[in-house]
């Protein structure tokens, strides 16, 4: 006999325990980079396009691709766990609907609270869901990185140029410090 699964969206839940961000990684060697791709149309062209422009301002020991089997999934207590233990840094996405971007921020939340620091991908009309749910899982400010919706009907050199966009604030949000500054070649120093 098949049974049916009613959610009840009044039901209210306490709030998690607050906690600190996790703190940047000390930059003595090169990071080991892991996306988590929630399936999305173009999430994984996005978070590997964010990820190849990282690599030009931070040495990258490897960047790991880990697909989630649905978008509006959370991740397992054994594959967060697998992932904080192997992974210096963590960009988790694309949230560009509601139950989807839910998933992503506690993704991202769970690797903050693992001790790694982790920022999602969103499209701009779920950054007020996104604050929301991770204030609920007890990061105030979660870290975030916000692109136009929508992002599944964009080209490749959209996509690209979404990442380069969004890179300066990815590295900010990782690394706790300003993206480093390109100077043009022959620019005279001031």
């Amino acid at each position: 006999m098949a049974s049916i699964t009613v959610l009840r969206p009044d039901v209210h839940q306490e709030a998690a325990d607050a906690f600190p961000p996790a703190p940047p990684p000390t930059p003595d060697r090169p990071l080991v980079l892991t996306l988590i791709d929630n399936g999305k149309p173009k999430a994984r062209e996005l978070l590997t396009a964010i990820a190849g422009e990282l690599g030009a301002l931070v040495p990258l020991a490897s960047v790991e691709v880990v697909r989630k089997e649905a978008a509006a999934r959370l991740l397992s207590e054994d594959d967060a766990r697998a992932i904080a233990a192997r992974s210096d840094i963590v960009i988790a996405g694309l949230g560009d609907c509601g139950a989807c971007s839910a998933c992503s921020v506690d993704d991202a939340v769970e690797m903050q609270r693992r001790g790694v620091p982790a920022v999602v991908v969103i499209s701009d009309v779920f950054q007020g869901l996104a604050a929301s749910f991770a204030a609920s899982r007890g990061l105030a400010a979660c870290p975030t990185a916000v692109v136009p919706h929508p992002v599944s009907s964009k080209s490749d050199a959209h996509i690209a140029e979404l990442a380069r966009r969004v890179v300066g604030t990815v590295h900010q949000q990782l690394l706790g410090r300003p993206a480093p500054v390109a100077v043009p070649v022959g620019a005279a120093a001031r």
